[in-house]
C-alpha cells in the first residue's frame, strides 16, 4: 500500500506539471476563446474535462494491468511443489474505489492548471510571444513538485537496491552442505497401518530399496529437512557438567539416517559418522556439530563423552561441520544428530534426501517405482530439489525485490517525465528571455547549459531530500536486510547517480529546444 501510494503521488504530480505545461502552450488559443466571448467557467470546465479524461484513461490502463497481474504476488508466494494459498478474484468494491481515486486525483491535480487557464490575460495572450512569459521563477511550485518526485524516486530506488543486495547475500551465504543434485520428498506413515515401531521399519525398507535403485548415489532421511523452516530441540545436559551451560538447557536436534552426512556433503571433522554397527539394540549414539562443541565442550574433547537428553544417556561419536538449519538468515545453531533407527517413539513422517547421478527431474519415476515396491499405496509428498527448497525460503525477499524494483523503475520513469515536463514548461515560459539573451550574443551551447544547470539544481535538491528519507527508511527495514548496512554508501551513491543521469537525459530535449529559439520570433510583440 505504501509503495502504491508513493507511485500515486508521483503520477499526480506529473499530471499537474504536464497540464501546467500544456496550458502554457495554449495561452494564445485560450485568449482567442476568451476574446470571442467564452466564459471563464467554460474554460475551466474544458481544462478539467481534459484532466478527467487523462486520469480516466490512466485508471482504465491501470485496471487492465492490475487485472492481468492480479496473480503475480500469489505466484511469487508459491513453490514448485505446492500452489499458492491465495487466489485473487475480481472485486467490484475495489474497482469502484480505484475508479473514484482516479477521478478524484484528476479533479484535484487538474484544478491548478484549470484555474490558471481561466485567468489568462487576453491582451498578453494574443501577442505572438504569449506562450513564453519572461519570469524565470514563475514555476517554483512545479520545480518543488519535481524535487519531491525525485526524492520519492530516490527512496524507492534505495529500497530496491537494499533488497536486491539482501537476496544476493542470502543466495551466497555459506550453507555448510552441498545442495547440488539432491532430491527431497516426504513420506507419511499412516498410524493405523504403521504404528511404532513399524513406521521406523517402513522407513528402513524404503531407504534400502532406494539405495539399490539405478541412478541413485546415496540415500538418507531426516525428521527436519535443512532450510525448510522446521526445527526441533531437546534437552542437552553433558554428563559430569552442571545442568546449565551458558544459560541453556535445550539445543537443536535432528533425527537422521545412517548416510545423512555423506548424502548432504557435511564433513565429519573428528570421530566418525553413523555406521552399520549402530542399530536398534546397540548403545545410543549422536554426532554433534562444531557450534555445540564450542558452547559445551570448549575445553575438552567430546568424543566418547555422554550427555543426557530426554532421560536417556547418549554417547558422542563424532563432530560434524556446522550447517544452516531452519533458515538462511540464522547462523549455524548448536545441534546434535541422532539415528532414526534408535528412536523409541513414533515418527509420523520423514523426509528422504536422494543424491543422484542424473538430472533430478529424470529420477522421479525411479523414486516412485522404488517406494511402490515397498507399499504401492504410499504416496511421495512434496517432491522437490534441495535448491528449490532453499529458494522457497527466500520467497519473502523475492517478493520485496520484485515489488520495490517494479515500483522503483516506475518511479524513475515518472520522475523523468516530471523533470521533462517542468523543464519544458520553464523553457516555454522563458522564451522571450532566451530570445533576448541570444540576440545579445549568447551562444546556443550556453543557453543549453543554463537549462541543464537549472535541472541539475532541482534534481540535486530532490536527491538530497531522498537521501535523508532513505536514512530514515533504513531504520525501519534494518531487520529485513541481511549482510548489508541499511545506509550502504554504494547503494546510496548508485541510486543518486542513476537518478541524476536519467533526469538530466530527460531535460536534454527542453535544453535542446531552448538552444534553437529564433531570437527574431521570440522578440516580436504583435
Amino acid at each position: 500500500m505504501a509503495l502504491a501510494g508513493v507511485v500515486l503521488l508521483l503520477a499526480c504530480a506529473n499530471l499537474a506539471n504536464l497540464l501546467l505545461a500544456r496550458a502554457s502552450s495554449r495561452q494564445r488559443e485560450l485568449s482567442v476563446r476568451l476574446a470571442l466571448g467564452a466564459k471563464q467557467g467554460r474554460i475551466m470546465c474544458q481544462m478539467l474535462t481534459e484532466s478527467l479524461l487523462l486520469s480516466s484513461a490512466g485508471g482504465i490502463a491501470g485496471l487492465l494491468l492490475g487485472y492481468c497481474g492480479r496473480n503475480a504476488i500469489p505466484h511469487l508466494m508459491s513453490s514448485s511443489w505446492e500452489s499458492a494459498v491465495m487466489h485473487v478474484r475480481f472485486d467490484w468494491k475495489i474497482f469502484g474505489f480505484t475508479a473514484a481515486v482516479s477521478l478524484f486525483t484528476g479533479l484535484v491535480f487538474g484544478f491548478m492548471p484549470a484555474w490558471q487557464a481561466m485567468h489568462t490575460q487576453v491582451n498578453k495572450g494574443l501577442k505572438e510571444n504569449s506562450h513564453s512569459a519572461t519570469q524565470g521563477s514563475g514555476n517554483f511550485s512545479g520545480r518543488m513538485l519535481v524535487a519531491v518526485q525525485i526524492a520519492l524516486s530516490m527512496l524507492l530506488l534505495v529500497g530496491a537496491g537494499l533488497f536486491i543486495r539482501t537476496l544476493a547475500n542470502l543466495n551466497k551465504s555459506r550453507l555448510g552442505f552441498r545442495p547440488d543434485n539432491l532430491v527431497l520428498f516426504e513420506i507419511q506413515a499412516p498410524n493405523t497401518r504403521y504404528p511404532a515401531p513399524k513406521d521406523l521399519a517402513l522407513y528402513r525398507q524404503v531407504e534400502q530399496r532406494l539405495a539399490s535403485a539405478p541412478g541413485i548415489r546415496s540415500v538418507s532421511l531426516s525428521k527436519n529437512p535443512l532450510i525448510a523452516g522446521n526445527v526441533s530441540n531437546d534437552d542437552f545436559v553433558p554428563d559430569g557438567l552442571p545442568p546449565k551451560v551458558n544459560g541453556k538447557t535445550y539445543v537443536d536436534d535432528n533425527v537422521v539416517g545412517q548416510d545423512f552426512f555423506a548424502t548432504m556433503g557435511i564433513p565429519i571433522l573428528a570421530g566418525r559418522g553413523f555406521g552399520g554397527t549402530d542399530t536398534e539394540t546397540s548403545r545410543l549414539v549422536a554426532v554433534v556439530n562444531q557450534q555445540l562443541v564450542k558452547e559445551y565442550f570448549s575445553n575438552t574433547n567430546p568424543i566418547g563423552r555422554t550427555f543426557l537428553s530426554n532421560k536417556k544417556h547418549i554417547e558422542v561419536i563424532g563432530i560434524s561441520g556446522d550447517t544452516k538449519y531452519a533458515d538462511l538468515r540464522d547462523d549455524s545453531p548448536a545441534t546434535f544428530y541422532t539415528l532414526y533407527r534408535q528412536q523409541s517413539k513414533s515418527e509420523p513422517s520423514m523426509t528422504f534426501e536422494i543424491s543422484t547421478n542424473i538430472e533430478p527431474s529424470a529420477v522421479v519415476t525411479v523414486l516412485r517405482d522404488a517406494v511402490a515396491s515397498v507399499d504401492k499405496d504410499l504416496p511421495l509428498l512434496d517432491i522437490r530439489t534441495q535448491d528449490a527448497q532453499i529458494s522457497d525460503r527466500t520467497k519473502q525477499e523475492r517478493i520485496f525485490v520484485s515489488l520495490t524494483s517494479g515500483f522503483g523503475l516506475l518511479a524513475l520513469v515518472l520522475g523523468c517525465i516530471g523533470v521533462y515536463g517542468v523543464m519544458a514548461y520553464s523553457v516555454s515560459q522563458r522564451t522571450h528571455e532566451i530570445g533576448i539573451r541570444m540576440a545579445l550574443g549568447a551562444e546556443p551551447e550556453r543557453v543549453r547549459r543554463m537549462v541543464l544547470r537549472e535541472a541539475t539544481w532541482v534534481v540535486a535538491l530532490g536527491i538530497l531530500a531522498g537521501v535523508s528519507g532513505a536514512l530514515g527508511l533504513g531504520r525501519g527495514i534494518a531487520s529485513l536486510l541481511y549482510g548489508i548496512n541499511a545506509w550502504d554508501p554504494t547503494i546510496l551513491a548508485g541510486s543518486a547517480g542513476m537518478l541524476m543521469v536519467v533526469a538530466l537525459g530527460a531535460s536534454w530535449i527542453p535544453a535542446w529546444r531552448a538552444a534553437r529559439v529564433d531570437p527574431m520570433q521570440a522578440l516580436r510583440h504583435e
